[in-house]
């Protein structure tokens, strides 16, 4: 038993002393980087779709108030593979999308049909 206690003991000094050896080689003021993408901040944008690709998993969204000028007022979207669709969304459906930017692609992680 007292050899466990010792053991234990010396144990927890080398693990300290490896901790404090760590901290030590990080220069004081440095900046630590957040953890890569842990939850990626989304937008939301509302329109009518006006495509959606041949297998279903990207679409075109004419953005709310954008009239008939369809060439300025588009956005494109793929869906996430965990994306939760509600509502039956086709060519024509007004939709509002959650959605993150990824690099230059824009992500959908919630398309909700409206009305």
């Amino acid at each position: 038993m007292r050899k466990f206690l010792v053991y234990a003991s010396f144990a927890g000094l080398l693990l300290t002393g490896a901790a404090a050896r760590v901290r030590a080689a990080s220069p004081a003021g440095a900046v630590q980087q957040a953890p890569q993408n842990p939850e990626q901040a989304t937008k939301t944008i509302s329109g009518k779709v006006i495509a959606i690709g041949s297998n279903g998993t990207s679409f075109t969204l004419q953005l709310a108030g954008s009239g008939t000028d369809t060439n300025n007022n588009t956005m494109q979207f793929q869906l996430d593979r965990a994306a939760k669709v509600q509502g039956t969304v086709r060519v024509g459906t007004m939709v509002t999308v959650e959605y993150a930017q990824q690099g230059s692609q824009n992500t959908a992680v919630a398309v909700t049909a409206q009305g």
